[in-house]
């Protein structure tokens, strides 16, 4: 009996057909598919794009411009200065054009009553919820998290915010592509330096609590003109590599750090770094 049952199973086995993850492109279509009533419901236009759904209150140009030239185009040039994984779940981008409406629908559609003022990213659902009122530089910064959560899935909190607090004042331009600018968290920042009340780099690394609500404005300031040094000395691309790969040694990225500015120390660099920082103007 035995040998008429094994090659039955084993047709079985072997004439089963494995389960095909459905494509980018098809999660796309399924997610926009998912919203097409709640966006009728509200009036909202929406377009599909690579991985992405964006979707707003916004005219149909309005919608295009934001699509190719903030969200395609800083994808573009963030996944080759950085990214090795590229996403592979749709994420969906909402673009209100009023704080009414933004703070409305978070909580009808998320129920988010306490919403950020600029918008926010919601890694948990890969969404986006953007007050495009204030400008598209949170809309820039918020897409750097999208972008690095696949790639970089256990980033610490001060490089996470770091890198995409550099991008939400950029331009397209140069061999890099996108490049961070000088932005208004620039004058707390060097206020601090001047007063003598700015901690370390090496005790903002180490601090595993980077959003304590004392320090996290200052934090942000700090580690975002880091990265921004990093930048205009073409260190930057390196130092994303090298935290991302050693990880798992270097859990905070001050070794990685260390690596990428040697000979250098890190008091020495830290000496430079600041001294730059006091040169920078933002009007």
């Amino acid at each position: 009996m035995r040998t008429a049952i094994l090659p039955c199973a084993l047709l079985l086995l072997i004439g089963a057909a494995p389960a095909t993850r459905p494509t980018i492109d098809e999660q796309t279509a399924t997610l926009a598919g998912e919203w097409a009533g709640r966006f009728k419901a509200e009036g909202f236009r929406s377009t599909t794009a690579g991985p992405f759904v964006i979707a707003g209150n916004l005219t149909d140009g309005q919608l295009a411009r934001y699509r190719d030239g903030t969200i395609l185009s800083s994808q573009r040039a963030l996944t080759d200065l950085y990214f090795k994984t590229p996403i592979d779940r749709p994420i969906l981008i909402l673009l209100f054009a009023d704080a009414g409406t933004y703070q409305r629908l978070a909580d009808k559609w998320f129920h988010d009553k306490d919403v950020p003022h600029y918008g926010f990213y919601r890694h948990h659902d890969r969404t986006m919820l953007m007050n495009i009122a204030t400008g598209g530089g949170t809309l820039v910064h918020e897409l750097v998290h999208a972008l690095i959560a696949p790639d970089f899935p256990d980033v610490p909190d001060w490089f996470n915010e770091g890198i995409a607090s550099l991008y939400e004042q950029s331009t397209f331009a140069g061999p890099a592509g996108i490049r961070g600018l000088p932005n208004w968290r620039l004058p707390a920042l060097q206020k601090a330096i001047r007063n003598n009340t700015l901690r370390p780099l090496r005790e903002l690394i180490e601090d595993d609590n980077f959003r304590d609500a004392k320090l996290e404005g200052i934090n942000y300031a700090q580690t975002r003109y880091l990265m921004l040094y990093l930048q205009d000395h073409n260190k930057l691309k390196t130092f994303y590599a090298a935290t991302r790969d050693g990880h798992a040694k270097d859990p905070t990225g001050l070794d990685s750090l260390k690596a990428t500015i040697a000979p250098q120390s890190l008091e020495d660099f830290e000496k430079d770094w600041r001294a730059w920082v006091l040169t920078l103007r933002f009007e």
